[in-house]
């Protein structure tokens, strides 16, 4: 563990280097990059080693870089007219008053005065060089929002159109139950997403509310997954989670043979998926983005009136 005395003496030796370095005497970091003493190790402890990288990168939640790497923070920071990162792995998040980074020591040294916290403060204006400062009060530090993470991961997600089928066939009769069902699984929802930024994890799921049948013919059936698929064992008996008429219930199908109800190439089916999504965050905040419903699946479907033949 190391003392106040060590961490200063550390600190010091910090600074000079990097007033070294910019007066030519001795030049120890690049343009971009701060290299570490020969054998460092960057421990939160460790305040010689620094923090890597450059500075006046983009915010990460808008799809660029930050300064030396690490995580966004969903959310958008400035210093001195241009973006920077809101936070910084290793570093700590933003400060806009001072466009310095923070970091708590953790864990505290064992001499740590009394109402004093230490951190560890690594300013865009010097270089990211990290130095330890002790602090009656904290910061005011940036605070990523969850629900702008939340964002993120949806975009990450993989919503599918749905490919319908039907039984029998594309085509039937009038009094023969409809089978429907999803082929492709786009019922089922895409897995969780998750991430941490500025220290905050939050976790996004999606749930199957519905999938919407609109059969064509001024009616719609509502289902609850992709629906299970006929077979020839089920002969004319109704589908037992997704059909027209539906297992048990009052609807009789349909009505009106395809033709006669000016459908000439059949109804025009269509499925509808719609999802919700829940988001949760480590620090307990939890809710809700918009619901989602990728593009509806498609086909026809022919109804054909029964004939009857006389002998």
């Amino acid at each position: 563990m190391l003392t106040r005395r060590t961490r200063l003496r550390l600190a010091l030796a910090t600074l000079l280097a990097g007033v070294l370095a910019t007066t030519g005497v001795m030049l120890i970091r690049g343009p971009d990059v701060f290299a570490a003493p020969p054998n460092c190790e960057n421990t939160p402890d460790n305040v010689e080693c620094g923090i890597g990288g450059g500075v006046g990168g983009t915010n990460p939640g808008n799809g660029g870089g930050n300064p030396g790497g690490g995580g966004g923070g969903g959310g958008t920071c400035t210093w001195k007219g241009a973006e920077v990162a809101c936070y910084i792995e290793g570093a700590g998040s933003f400060n806009a008053n001072d466009g310095c980074y923070y970091r708590v020591a953790s864990p505290q040294p064992t001499d740590q005065p009394e109402g004093l916290t230490l951190y560890y403060k690594s300013c865009i204006d010097n270089n990211l060089i990290q130095v330890p400062v002790d602090l009656a009060n904290p910061p005011v530090l940036f605070v990523p929002d969850p629900a702008e993470i939340a964002l993120d991961l949806f975009a990450r997600m993989v919503f599918r159109t749905p490919t319908i089928e039907f039984a029998p066939g594309t085509s039937g009769v009038l009094g023969m139950p409809v089978w429907m069902w999803i082929s492709n699984g786009a019922a089922t929802p895409p897995p969780p997403e998750s991430d941490t930024q500025a220290g905050l994890g939050v976790s996004l799921a999606a749930t199957l509310d519905r999938v919407t049948w609109d059969m064509g013919d001024g009616h719609t059936v509502v289902c609850q997954g992709n629906g299970k698929p006929w077979t020839a064992a089920a002969g004319a008996t109704r589908s037992p989670d997704c059909g027209y008429p539906t297992a048990g219930g009052d609807a009789s199908g349909y009505q009106v043979a395809s033709a006669l109800a000016g459908h000439k190439d059949g109804y025009l089916v269509q499925a509808t998926t719609s999802f919700t999504l829940h988001w949760v965050a480590t620090d307990g905040q939890e809710g809700d983005l918009p619901g989602v419903s990728p593009p509806a699946g498609q086909d026809l479907y022919v109804v054909n009136e029964l004939q009857v033949v006389n002998r």
